[in-house]
């Protein structure tokens, strides 16, 4: 069984960064690579609306994170808006664990929190994550050529995903 929580960022900053890493080797993600202090700072400093959540199983081992924050801040008519992200620990992927964290984490805090919309760009050979995201109900809205800076210092394809949460498939 997989419990998700919001991040305590003292106990659950090391974890995240170490998965950051991870997914940064796989070249899976577009985060940067942080220190455990930056991660605590960025914890405790969110806004009221955004969150990180953390799945654990039973027996408290961190198998992977996911985050909500408001996408647009220029406009007031826009936050209904929010950018989501989800990340799994390799040995835990295609377990369940990406859907707990939406299920038990994401989905009921955008219904707490007001948001209608998500949306979030994606590195275009990412497929795992792209089906992912699409059985959730999210469906490819842009195709941007060259848009994200590579690993390698070239500049990679993303597409750009969405949902709005009234199309969820959970």
């Amino acid at each position: 069984m997989i419990q998700v929580k919001k991040a305590d960022p003292l106990t659950d900053s090391e974890n995240i960064v170490a998965l950051i890493k991870i997914c940064r080797t796989e070249k899976k993600t577009v985060l940067n690579e942080y220190t455990v202090e930056e991660e605590i700072k960025y914890i405790n400093n969110l806004h009221p609306r955004d969150a990180v959540f953390v799945a654990k199983t039973d027996s408290g081992i961190f198998v992977g994170f996911a985050s909500i924050n408001r996408r647009y801040l220029y406009s007031e008519r826009l936050q209904h808006c929010g950018e989501v992200g989800t990340w799994v620990m390799p040995n835990f992927r295609r377990k369940g664990v990406g859907w707990s964290l939406w299920k038990n984490g994401v989905l009921p805090w955008c219904e707490k929190n007001g948001f209608k919309h998500l949306g979030f760009f994606i590195l275009s050979y990412n497929q795992d994550a792209i089906i992912f995201y699409e059985k959730l109900g999210f469906r490819v809205c842009g195709y941007h050529r060259n848009l994200i800076l590579g690993y390698d210092g070239s500049f990679v394809d993303a597409l750009e995903m969405e949902l709005w949460l009234d199309n969820l498939t959970i």
